[in-house]
């Protein structure tokens, strides 16, 4: 069979019209899956988490002695029995109060518990972007089908109005109608399009997967919000840990008004006859003769202290807050998807029911028609919007962090 070149031409549009769609296919997301892959790869939750586990090696930081001391001594004034001096070998060693250690360790311990508490917070708001930007784009993806039916319906309605208008059927403001509507609608789409695509890369920035995806059409529904207790919230936890950090480092510098401690072992010999060993020890401790330094610093760890307690008292009281003015705005889309849910989508295929009968019975002419259509789709459209803020709004609610 010989290929005439009409054919060979055919083919070739073919292949270089569509010359991906075959052999490349991007991976399906959900959105368990975009969660997973965020908190695995998002190289902002890796850094948080290095920096908790930096805190958490330094906790044995707190058991810090000064470097041990190795001394020789020859004093001439140090004569033995044997009418030599002595020459004398040893070590010293100065240590705080012991208590001082053991609470060093529990304001690791506390830096520790605070750091831990700031990376759940970084993972939930991650959670929370992944989540809204996936449920963006299953908004845009409805809102996408809602213009493109639109915009055919344009479309075709310019087209119509045009050739009446070429054999007197109607007048031009029709036909301006027509082209206005279809040239809004087409900006409308193009539009959420690219919306659509911005979010994609909002998902991608997110997730960091490094590979090609597509979040699947599926259905859409209002989402569940999650109870939680102020008292468990990560952000409340923060700042307790933060109160318990600073009344530690508080407690802390008033233990260091408590004594040092020093130690010294020697031995003392001569290399003249008869010469002994003569081994010794010696204790002490150091007293500060001058308190101002260290009352500035417990002065201020008070403050600090103090600070902190109204920050958590601020946080959770602007937390509660917020949370109430989102449940009021919770209920404000709800009642436009009751409506739809009661009387809306029930209304909106009445209309295209009713329409169609009314447009093949010679009732109505085209461009009635056409406004039924697109009344039918707007309540569709108004549902997608409110339902899409009622979702976003969903979402703050469970992972509020910042009120």
């Amino acid at each position: 069979m010989k290929l005439t070149s009409k054919t060979i031409y055919f083919l070739l549009w073919l292949f270089l019209a569509f010359p991906f769609k075959t052999f490349s296919q991007k991976a399906t997301l959900d959105l368990a899956a975009a969660i997973d892959s965020a908190l695995q790869n998002n190289l902002g939750l890796q850094s948080a988490y290095q920096k908790l586990e930096a805190t958490r090696a330094m906790i044995p930081m707190a058991f810090n002695l000064d470097k041990t001391q190795v001394f020789y001594r020859h004093d001439k004034n140090d004569i033995a029995e044997n009418g030599f001096s002595n020459k004398v070998f040893g070590i010293s060693q100065s240590l705080q109060f012991p208590s001082v250690y053991g609470k060093q360790r529990q304001v690791y311990e506390d830096i520790t518990m605070v750091e831990q508490q700031q990376f759940y917070l970084t993972q939930n708001q991650i959670i929370k972007e992944v989540s809204q930007a996936f449920y963006t784009i299953l908004y845009l993806q409805k809102l996408e089908e809602n213009y493109r039916f639109l915009d055919s319906l344009y479309q075709q309605f310019s087209v119509a109005a045009d050739r009446r208008y070429d054999v007197g059927e109607t007048n031009y403001l029709e036909k301006l109608t027509a082209r206005s509507k279809m040239r809004e609608l087409a900006v409308r789409l193009a539009q959420t399009i690219e919306s659509k695509n911005q979010t994609y890369v909002k998902l991608e920035q997110l997730i960091q997967s490094g590979r090609e995806f597509e979040v699947p059409d599926q259905v859409l529904n209002p989402l569940p919000t999650k109870d939680w207790e102020k008292e468990t919230h990560p952000g409340i936890q923060y700042f307790q840990q933060s109160i318990n950090w600073r009344a530690d480092i508080l407690s802390l510098e008033k233990q260091r008004l408590l004594p040092d401690l020093h130690g010294e072992f020697f031995r003392g010999t001569n290399t003249g006859p008869n010469a002994r060993i003569y081994p010794g020890i010696q204790v002490g401790v150091s007293i500060p003769l001058w308190f101002g330094a260290q009352k500035a610093k417990i002065t201020s760890s008070k403050y600090e202290l103090v600070q902190t307690s109204l920050a958590a008292e601020n946080y959770g009281f602007q937390l509660a807050n917020r949370k109430e003015q989102l449940e009021i705005e919770l209920q404000k889309f709800q009642e436009a998807i009751s409506f739809y849910t009661e009387e809306g989508q029930q209304l909106s295929k009445q209309l295209i029911t009713q329409g169609n009968q009314a447009f093949k019975g010679g009732e109505i002419d085209f461009f009635q028609y056409v406004l039924l259509l697109e009344n039918s789709r707007n309540i569709e459209v108004d549902y997608l919007v409110n339902l899409q803020g009622y979702n976003m709004t969903v979402l703050e609610i469970n992972y509020l962090i910042n009120p």
